[in-house]
């Protein structure tokens, strides 16, 4: 996409922004309100996959935390007791940033730029709760990701999404990217490893009301697709507490090979200490798909975890300091033709984060992929080269 109609998009989208200003500017309510945010996630890597290594500059760590701009509002729908509201969320984004820097092992450098819609929805609230329709996060994205009471997601979260697209050096199997050894069951287009259920989907999403720190959610999307999950935030013997955890079956897979039904189970656990700043969060997934063929990854478990320290270590803001540790397991997918029956990768990371206030974040954080793989064929990747990258990334917030 060259530059003017780049231009043209984020144009069309500050022109749709200012008119719904105008639009709840000239309500006579006085219980409008209307919005833009969003942030700003930018990253330099430097990677090295056993055969070479490279420098690129991208648009980091995938939908979940990467760029975004967010377009909302609400209004209070008058003698009912009830209030309406939207959300439209736009990404700017580069092909290929998402899922890794292209399976050649080299960087891509033609990335085409673009303003792309993640979600637009419409809700409506009241003592019954909330009622969400049109394209949004249903009630089990992200379940596996955002529980960490330090908020440092920006520099790693559980779901792999940096190299993940990188081919494997050292391997002859079919299987080449790591990619193809995070194979998601539930979202088969996914190759990720945990969040399995993390796409933004068209459908319809309620809300509970809340039971104190506790909240339900249910939801259906297209095609026959069905989830709840629960959350809990609070104060657990004086730490910050957090836990959420999801249940998501997809009836409607149509992934060959792995049958046509798959469901995803969710766990995140989190807590912090607010005196000492000593952090840490778990994750798991557990996955099944029914119906698979023979000497597939049709039932697949991975874990992470990352422990850490966050406090104001200088008069900048706060600083943080952590380890990270992710175990992914069985997730070959589809592949009955190299009689694989096991796999794992193993992602270990060090990472830290500087805070200048609540608007900007400078973080660094080295991560290691390794893979181990089993069956009659796994001498195919026994030569397998270790993928190392160092990411030294900038968050800005509006």
């Amino acid at each position: 996409m060259n530059r003017s109609k780049l231009v043209s998009k984020l144009v069309t989208a500050l022109a749709t922004a200012g008119l719904v200003a105008s639009q709840f500017a000239a309500a006579d309510s006085g219980g409008d309100n209307w919005s833009i945010s969003g942030w700003i996630n930018e990253g330099v890597t430097y990677y090295d996959d056993g055969l070479g290594s490279d420098v690129v500059q991208i648009s980091d760590n995938g939908t979940t935390l990467g760029s975004r701009i967010t377009l909302s509002g609400d209004t209070d729908l008058p003698n009912s007791g009830l209030n309406a509201g939207f959300e439209v969320i736009l990404e700017p984004s580069s092909d290929g940033a998402l899922l890794g820097w292209g399976s050649s092992g080299v960087a891509d450098d033609s990335n085409d730029h673009d303003i792309g819609v993640l979600g637009n929805s419409i809700n409506i609230s009241g003592s019954f709760g909330k009622v969400t329709v049109g394209k949004q996060s249903m009630p089990t994205d992200n379940i596996a990701v955002l529980e960490d009471p330090s908020l440092t997601l920006w520099s790693s979260i559980s779901a792999i999404f940096r190299g993940n697209a990188m081919t494997i050096q050292g391997v002859t199997g079919t299987k080449t990217t790591w990619g193809d050894f995070l194979q998601c069951l539930g979202e088969p287009s996914l190759q990720i490893g945990i969040d399995c259920n993390g796409v933004y989907r068209q459908g319809v999403r309620y809300d509970l009301p809340a039971f104190g720190p506790v909240t339900v959610a249910v939801g259906y999307a297209n095609d026959d697709i069905y989830d709840v999950a629960a959350k809990y935030k609070g104060s657990v013997g004086g730490l910050n507490a957090q836990l959420a955890l999801g249940y998501s079956i997809n009836q409607g897979t149509g992934s060959t090979g792995l049958g046509t039904e798959a469901q995803t189970f969710q766990v995140q656990a989190g807590l912090m200490d607010p005196g000492t700043g000593i952090f840490g969060t778990v994750s798991y997934q557990q996955e099944e798909a029914d119906d698979a063929a023979a000497d597939t990854g049709d039932d697949t478990d991975a874990y992470w975890l990352k422990v850490g320290i966050k406090r104001a270590f200088n008069s900048l803001g706060d600083t943080s300091f952590a380890f990270q540790y992710g175990s992914y397991n069985d997730q070959f997918g589809a592949d009955s033709s190299e009689s694989i029956t096991g796999s794992e990768v193993e992602r270990i990371g060090v990472e830290v984060n500087q805070y200048f206030g609540s608007r900007l974040i400078l973080y660094g954080v080295w991560e290691s992929l390794d893979l181990s793989v089993d069956g009659a064929t796994a001498g195919l990747y026994d030569g397998a080269e270790d993928l190392d990258m160092f990411t030294a990334g900038l968050t800005f917030f509006f």
